[in-house]
């Protein structure tokens, strides 16, 4: 049987924001691709980052080879901020939690080490976010007005996270890795907006089951 190793953040965890509450959706270990003999190891944590995963990432590698898939599923973490920090001083100047230079640098060193194991290494595009809704959940409980100051415009978050996601589809075509799509098959989507949870970055369930179909036909 064929192996799928998952390393990603609480997107292919599968959590979603149900009314201001985190749960996991159905079937949030893939557990529908053992139908295509492909045993499943979903090692995504909720809030991982692409420097968080090294030590589960040293530990999953070992015993993969050339039947084994890793998919990476990262940067949603990475990209973002402490808002409470912005909130409380919005003319300072801040860092994302991962820097785009330690992004890029740390995630080509996780592709080199998945791919010297044998294994066949995919990527998956960092899903889009509503600027609005994710807007109105970070200045939940915080100074709204300091963190707009901050920013400039609300768009912003979607053009920063769209800035990572560009880093990351740049490293999937510069090692020759899958890119499996997936922000693309939310945009096209006229029912975007109900593919996101109440938080506008979590998905839905119906936006689960779209990740699980796409990541099916990619790499099923």
């Amino acid at each position: 049987m064929r192996q799928l190793l998952i390393i990603g953040d609480s997107i292919m965890k599968g959590v979603m924001n149900d009314g201001g509450k985190y749960r996991l959706c159905s079937d949030h270990d893939f557990s529908s691709l053992t139908a295509n003999e492909i045993q499943v190891d979903n090692a995504s944590k909720m809030g991982a980052t692409i420097e968080s995963i090294q030590p589960i990432l040293k530990k999953k590698l070992a015993g993969l080879n050339e039947q084994s898939t890793v998919l990476f599923s990262l940067g949603g973490n990475d990209c973002d901020y402490d808002w409470s920090k912005i909130s409380d001083d919005p003319d300072g100047t801040f860092e994302p939690h991962t820097p785009n230079d330690r992004f890029l640098s740390l995630y080509r060193d996780a592709i080199r080490a998945a791919q010297e194991t044998g294994a066949k290494v995919a990527v998956a595009s960092i899903l889009p976010l509503d600027s609005e809704r994710y807007f109105d959940f970070i200045t939940k409980d915080r100074d709204r007005e300091n963190i707009l100051h901050w920013l400039g415009d609300v768009n912003h978050l979607y053009r920063w996270q769209e800035y990572y996601n560009s880093l990351v589809c740049t490293l999937a075509r510069v090692f020759g890795c899958r890119l499996v799509d997936l922000r693309s098959r939310f945009l096209c989507r006229s029912d975007f907006p109900s593919l996101l949870s109440c938080d506008g970055i979590h998905p839905s369930q119906q936006g689960h089951d779209l990740i699980h179909t796409s990541v099916a036909a990619a790499l099923g």
